[in-house]
């Protein structure tokens, strides 16, 4: 949710003629492919599982400034307050209740989005030894009540906590409590955008079924496996879930560009002041401005970054369904989309895989992973053994590409750790810790983050 981009100015006023090649020039050859991750964590205290404030010695703001101070981040401020850090194209961020963010650049290999997470995770754990802080990768905060949480001091962050929690009784607790793992991909003309974003559509409720990582509310479980997912999907429909027009087989950059026109405003900037735009459209804004305000290029792409769908098309693909995995599953986000999204057999397979469902099979699915997981019937097929094709299909794409690290290892071991700890018992993270929680762990909060801390 967080946006800390370093562009360019573009305040000159546009029209509805100059967006419809907007997409365009984004296009890569695939050489040129890259990877993009985007992980959230929760900072809490070791010694109670709450979440760590944004003021004060031991909050989330000093965390950034020492984070600069050791290894050579830029900072960004925002009325004198720390928000987000930079070191090249490596970004850390904060999500509204501090969910810590790193936006890395993106690179060729999942073995480097690999090095990348150790990397940050070595720094992570150096701070460690200045301040007391548990870094917990999960969906959904554990433990910390919602008043319980402070919210980052920030412009954007005001207005939208006010604007959501008109839409959606669950903003707040999208907002604050949960965390999610992301993944970006490249597209080499707009038919392969849109052939890439069908299939995500089409796969992506079963991924995040896989994926399921978010089951403890507030330090119980209430029948939940994903509850990220339900609270996403509880937060507002204009702008977040699926998009049934981007599963059409004759689909284009104008179908998309139709869903950003129509859907609500939240705000613009004007002189480094944010404006609330009261729910107007983008395509109002366009034909018809805002009181004195015309629309920008600046204003189509920072509308473009509050809208939350479980795919969204910028400047390349922002895949958004997986909860916050255990350390170790992380790569296997990447790596799964990758597999089929960058290898044409196992993309075209993989489609006529979900092809044939129903929008009335594929939305009810959606909404009974959230509690059931890949267990949840997609039509008549269990959860379970689509995914089990699935990633038969990327095993195999990521097999062909012969990506190897220094030991001669391909990336399918990043999918190999999740067949063994996910897919072979057919048993998500959720369910693991769900029984941990209250068989092994005896409902202790300590002994639980020691299992999913990061540190």
């Amino acid at each position: 949710m967080s946006t800390y981009l370093r562009i360019k100015k573009n305040d000159q006023t546009i029209t509805l003629k100059d967006l419809k090649d907007y997409f365009h020039p984004f296009a890569k050859s695939p050489s040129q492919y890259k990877l993009g991750l985007e992980w959230e964590l929760f900072g809490v205290s070791p010694r109670t599982g709450q979440a760590i404030p944004y003021f004060g010695s031991s909050g989330i703001e000093t965390v950034l400034r020492l984070l600069a101070e050791k290894f050579g981040y830029e900072t960004l401020k925002e009325e004198g307050r720390l928000i987000a850090l930079f070191r090249r194209e490596n970004y850390v961020a904060l999500e509204p209740g501090g969910q810590l963010e790193l936006s890395a650049e993106p690179v060729e290999t999942v073995h480097d989005v690999r090095d990348q997470l150790e990397c940050f995770r070595r720094e992570l754990c150096e701070i460690a030894r200045d301040i007391p802080v548990s870094w917990l990768t999960v969906g959904f905060h554990p433990f910390s009540r919602l008043a319980e949480i402070e919210w980052v001091p920030k412009k954007r962050y005001e207005i939208m906590k006010t604007y959501l929690a008109k839409k959606g009784d669950q903003a707040h607790d999208m907002m604050k409590r949960t965390a999610a793992n992301q993944v970006s991909v490249d597209f080499s003309s707009e038919s392969d955008a849109m052939e890439k974003l069908r299939v995500i559509y089409g796969l992506t409720s079963l991924i995040s079924a896989l994926f399921a990582h978010s089951p403890l509310f507030e330090g119980h479980w209430d029948g939940f496996l994903t509850r990220r997912m339900a609270v996403w999907r509880q937060t507002d429909s204009e702008r977040t879930g699926l998009i049934p027009q981007l599963l059409k087989e004759d689909s284009s950059f104008d179908d998309y560009l139709s869903y950003v026109l129509d859907a609500p405003m939240i705000f613009i900037i004007r002189d480094g002041r944010w404006v609330p735009m009261e729910g107007v459209s983008f395509r109002g804004f366009l034909s018809r401005g805002f009181g004195d305000f015309r629309a920008t290029r600046d204003d189509f792409e920072l509308h473009l970054s509050t809208l939350f769908p479980e795919a969204r098309l910028k400047n390349c693909i922002e895949i958004r369904g997986a909860d916050g995995q255990l350390f170790e599953l992380i790569p296997s986000v990447p790596a799964l989309w990758k597999g089929i999204l960058y290898d044409a057999e196992a993309r075209e397979a993989a489609w006529k895989l979900v092809r044939d469902f129903s929008w009335e099979e594929r939305v009810a699915f959606h909404a009974n992973m959230e509690k059931k997981g890949p267990s949840a019937h997609l039509g008549n097929h269990e959860g379970w053994d689509l995914i089990q094709e699935i990633f038969n299909l990327a095993r195999a794409g990521l097999q062909r590409s012969r990506k190897l690290n220094s030991k001669g290892e391909d990336e399918t071991r990043y999918l190999d750790i999740l067949f063994e700890k996910v897919i072979k018992p057919r048993k998500t993270s959720a369910e693991i810790l769900k029984e941990k929680w209250g068989k092994e762990f005896h409902q202790n909060p300590v002994l639980l983050m020691d299992y999913l801390k990061l540190l």
